[in-house]
């Protein structure tokens, strides 16, 4: 359960959805706005996070390759399997990260949080949205590719009766 700090009305935005990244003060301003339990519950959703990696990063493979494959290969298949590397390593990278400082915070000593680590799971969190925006983006732009041939296909077996 959560509660708000004194003066605080709204809740912080999540860490892990800052798409022009974040500061040292964003994740004290989150984390103090945690109670000890929520801060608890916190460590583990990072921890289940990165077990989620896998089956979020599977299912989008998946789904890019078939779509990939479907549409007769129209590119080097190192263009899906690069940025979804990078998106999970840097998933993987923002998690470990924040997990670690997240341990250190203490809300009577937030000095411990350090800017430096901040900084690379901020720059982490940009690389895996905007990267993930890009995937979706290109598999948006095949199935569209694949709606488009499938359509031909039936034009030419219609033309053809």
């Amino acid at each position: 359960m959560t509660q708000l700090t004194p003066g605080e009305q709204r809740v912080p935005e999540l860490l892990n959805l800052h798409w022009f990244g974040y500061q040292r003060e964003a994740a004290k301003k989150y984390w103090s706005w945690l109670n000890a339990l929520g801060r608890q519950a916190g460590e583990k959703c990072l921890a289940l996070d990165l077990l989620f990696s896998f089956v979020y990063g599977g299912a989008f493979a998946a789904n890019l390759w078939w779509v990939w494959a479907t549409v007769g290969r129209p590119f080097h298949p190192v263009w899906i399997v690069a940025p979804l590397a990078m998106i999970l390593t840097a998933d993987w990278t923002e998690n470990l990260i924040q997990l670690a400082q997240l341990r250190h915070y203490v809300p009577s000593n937030e000095g411990r949080i350090q800017s430096f680590w901040i900084q690379m799971s901020s720059c982490a969190t940009m690389i895996k949205l905007w990267l993930t925006l890009g995937l979706y983006v290109s598999l948006v732009g095949l199935v569209i590719k694949l709606i488009a041939s499938f359509s031909e296909r039936h034009l030419v077996v219609d033309a053809a009766e």
